[in-house]
């Protein structure tokens, strides 16, 4: 659910944006797969407690200057003592991870977030299907404790390419829910590709599915999950990567409907780049389009839209854009920035 703020125009950090912020200690850092790493948060400041997570939560974590980063908390939720997120190393990503990885040890303190969600349980849901591929399991751990303590029937299908591949296998044993879950290795035959679980073929009026993981997994697993009947407000997915983005673009202007400032933004530079080179804080978070860190309310104008955080009809009322990636279909964008 996407929930829209408006923003004005400033100099500088935010009130907003510091307050939003929690100061934390790395009091654990430890391997869980062969390419992933599990982060122990908790309070810099001694009896300090953390904001209170729901399930499917994350956090965006300042893993060095200028380098800001979404991880899903795999914990309990309500806990506020401690925080876990868990970092899969991408080589091929934009340097986040591998910093993580090879530049923060134990000890180091940390900027992180309140925690955000917009990958939510069904409220009236009475059953639960969870498919998680790779380091797309993160988020439905912290769904599959909410469930287990709320006593409401769950499976939780796991995909990875083996047992050392498959992030946080150990603690997934040591659950107290670990019987609901179904482990699938592509190296035994048995990639999501190759067949879908029962659950899913079979829907369920009073169930709900939730489905995280590479682009390609999710689309695959939500098609089949619509086309087995599944209604499309109870299938919820979260993704960690970006849909492909055309990289034709065209230079166009933005006004800035509470000051009536006129920018220009340049074909290789993003509508978000060009606020904050004028002095207008956008927010952004994630910058591939998918948080909605930075969704800004459209005056006038229409935008083409290049995200994978709102809905079809969201897109279609192009009352909203995603600054960070959405260009525009018209030479000129107001914006209530």
């Amino acid at each position: 659910m996407a929930l829209w703020r408006s923003r004005r125009a400033s100099k500088g950090p935010s009130s907003a944006s510091r307050d939003g912020l929690q100061r934390v200690r790395v009091v654990e850092k430890i391997p869980v797969s062969d390419k992933a790493v599990l982060l122990r948060l908790a309070a810099a400041d001694e009896g300090q407690r953390l904001v209170h997570y729901p399930a499917g939560a994350h956090l965006d974590v300042h893993v060095k200057p200028g380098v800001v980063r979404q991880y899903s908390l795999v914990g309990r939720p309500g806990a506020d003592d401690h925080y876990l997120v868990c970092v899969q190393r991408e080589p091929d990503g934009r340097g986040g991870s591998i910093a993580v990885h090879d530049e923060i040890a134990g000890g180091e303190l940390l900027d992180v977030s309140h925690p955000r969600s917009t990958f939510d349980l069904v409220p009236s849901a009475r059953r639960a299907v969870l498919i998680g591929g790779g380091i797309g399991l993160t988020p439905l751990m912290s769904m599959a404790e909410h469930l287990h303590a709320e006593s409401i029937d769950f499976e939780f299908h796991v995909y990875a390419k083996n047992p050392s591949a498959l992030p946080l296998g150990e603690r997934l044993e040591a659950r107290p829910w670990t019987d609901r879950i179904r482990r699938h290795f592509s190296d035994d035959g048995d990639s999501f590709r190759d067949g879908s679980p029962q659950a899913l073929v079979v829907p369920d009026p009073d169930g709900a599915v939730y489905i995280c993981g590479p682009r390609g997994f999710i689309d695959l697993a939500r098609d089949r999950a619509l086309a087995a009947g599944w209604p499309a407000d109870r299938v919820v997915v979260e993704q960690f990567s970006p849909a492909s983005r055309a990289t034709a673009q065209r230079p166009l202007d933005v006004v800035v409907a509470s000051s009536k400032e006129r920018i220009a933004v340049g074909a290789e530079e993003s509508i978000a780049d060009a606020l904050e080179r004028h002095g207008y804080e956008t927010y952004r978070s994630c910058g591939q389009g998918f948080c909605g860190s930075c969704v800004v309310r459209v005056v006038a104008g229409v935008p083409d839209h290049r995200d994978d955080f709102q809905t079809p009809q969201q897109h279609a009322a192009n009352t909203h854009i995603n600054v960070c990636v959405s260009r525009a279909l018209t030479p000129v964008l107001e914006l209530d920035v």
